[in-house]
């Protein structure tokens, strides 16, 4: 299906270059300019604010994306939800499972500042508040299938579950940087980079280097081969007021516009950093093998409470739990994107790019969005497309819309097949972006 989208926008773009003549390449609008989007993510985006002749401008951004590569959404929107999940949800998920399979929840919001310096109007001042949610898991199929359907069906089979791991980051970042805009040879440059500091809001890294189960013909016992690390930044609930822990990130972006050929070329690379969860940690590890033997029961993930009731200190000594206090770092999600535009006339834009986030199961994503620009409206209508990222196949649409010369807001999901068609397809998110230019 991706290869297909691909396809047809090539060919539009090819229709598009035959028609165009050597005037029809011109950018310059009187009351209305667009620059196509970087991403088709709602991040903060230097690049694609451009004051206009104003002295500054305020931009307020918030962007969800959850995906999968075998939780469909309606799976992923109940068990964040109501928690209830069908036997036709988990037999669907099933069906697509992988040796390591993915899902992740990305949400971030903030509030940015651009200000064009008095003496040198060329340089931008930057400073925002971000605030940055995410959690990410990897698991085997194995891993899956004890979870949902217990191990009841797997006797004398080896369950593997090495190198499952779950991430999670709740992050503050306070911001400040500088960004420089200008031209030589007929092109246009942009030049940036911001620093900020991170406030600690939660954190928790599990890792499982090693983990097998064998359950023996009849349950007549267990074998149970486990290493894994539960790293915690402590029990308090998240707080503006208090620092869990702190760190420090980096923002680096710069664009290139090509006259000629009218192609901008766009990079970004967002919270490089790390952080040092320092007041409350946790560290709870084990590493042991166990033999489980005397002891029936149908689901070794379902055990009633009152088997367990008042043996939780016994249970954890016969796993070999070790807990004890221990500062850890963590290094942050840091998302890396680039793409490349090109404009068609004074009416189209295609954009193709690539985005990767580090610290992260994810997978490289690969994305495309073609625009159309309504001069006498003040607005740009885009479809874009991507496959990969924590997930598969998604689509979705891209609207942007100018009041005046003041104010710019812009609405869009990337995943919105699967808020159309929840069952079929494995991500769901939206975003939006408003400006003010005074």
């Amino acid at each position: 299906m991706l290869k297909k989208l691909l396809y047809f926008f090539g060919l539009v773009c090819l229709v598009h270059i035959a028609k165009a003549n050597s005037d029809s390449v011109k950018t310059a609008l009187t009351d209305f300019s667009y620059s196509a989007p970087t991403t088709i993510f709602g991040i903060y985006d230097p690049l694609n604010v451009n004051l206009n002749g104003k002295k500054i401008a305020f931009s307020a951004y918030g962007d969800v994306y959850s995906a999968s590569n075998c939780f469909s959404a309606s799976f992923i929107q109940n068990f964040f939800g109501s928690g209830f999940i069908s036997e036709e949800m988990k037999n669907d998920a099933a069906a697509k499972l992988s040796d390591k399979n993915t899902i992740g929840v990305d949400l971030a919001s903030g509030l940015w500042m651009m200000m064009a310096l008095k003496n040198k109007p060329s340089m931008y001042l930057l400073a925002g508040v971000d605030y940055n949610f995410e959690e990410s898991s990897q698991f085997t199929a194995d891993l899956f299938h004890l979870v949902f359907y217990g191990n009841y069906d797997l006797q004398d089979y080896t369950a593997v579950m090495s190198d499952s791991k779950f991430s999670l980051t709740n992050v503050m970042e306070y911001k400040v940087g500088l960004m420089k805009h200008y031209t030589e040879d007929y092109n246009t440059y942009k030049l940036g980079a911001s620093i900020g500091l991170v406030q600690g809001l939660s954190g928790l890294d599990i890792k499982a280097p090693s983990a097998t189960l064998y359950t023996a013909e009849d349950g007549r016992y267990l074998d149970l081969d486990y290493d894994f690390t539960i790293k915690t930044s402590g029990k308090s609930k998240p707080s503006l007021t208090n620092f869990a822990g702190a760190g420090f990130s980096a923002d680096i972006f710069a664009q290139v516009y090509f006259k000629g050929p009218e192609i901008t070329i766009n990079a970004m690379a967002n919270d490089l950093g790390m952080i040092f969860w320092n007041n409350d940690p946790t560290k709870i590890s084990a590493d042991s093998v166990l033999h489980f033997e005397g002891v029936e029961t149908n689901n070794l993930f379902s055990a009633t409470d009152e088997a367990t009731a008042g043996n939780s200190d016994s249970l954890l000594q016969i796993l070999g739990v070790v807990e004890k206090s221990d500062v850890f770092t963590q290094a942050l999600p840091s998302r890396i994107n680039i793409s490349a535009s090109k404009m068609f006339g004074s009416d189209y834009y295609f954009t193709l790019g690539g985005q990767y986030m580090l610290n992260t199961p994810y997978k490289p994503l690969v994305f495309m969005q073609f625009a159309k620009v309504f001069t006498p409206l003040q607005m740009a209508i885009g479809v874009n497309a991507h496959g990969g990222g924590y997930g598969v196949f998604n689509a979705g649409i891209d609207i942007s819309k100018t009041f005046g010369s003041m104010i710019e807001l812009r609405l869009g999901s990337n995943s919105l097949l699967g808020l159309i068609a929840a069952d079929a397809f494995t991500g769901i998110g939206g975003y939006g972006t408003i400006t003010v230019k005074l």
